[in-house]
């Protein structure tokens, strides 16, 4: 006997909409994971402000060489702050 008219199951579309809320929103959290991991990985290598020191140890020399081929600085000032680079680092030990 249907007493309803047949409307007796309206309930169980929840289920369905739901999941598929579910499958939605795990798709939009990965793209998110992707964006800020591919974000991150491109921002350090050109920010250059942001490093931490001693993060890229190479990095201190690539600015003074950068700023050596400008002309912002001259050989000697190169000389004089790799020299001072290498002692804080430990490695001034220059016979």
């Amino acid at each position: 006997m249907m007493w309803d008219y047949g409307f007796g199951g309206w309930w169980m579309w929840l289920p369905g909409l739901l999941f598929g809320a579910l499958v939605i929103g795990g798709i939009v959290v990965l793209i998110v994971l992707l964006v800020r991991a591919a974000g991150s990985g491109g921002s350090a290598s050109a920010g250059g402000a942001g490093v931490a020191a001693g993060s890229h140890p190479d990095r201190a020399k690539q600015i003074l060489e950068e700023r050596l081929a400008r002309g912002e600085i001259t050989p000697n000032e190169f000389r004089d702050v790799m020299a001072t680079l290498d002692e804080a680092r430990g490695g001034g030990h220059q016979g």
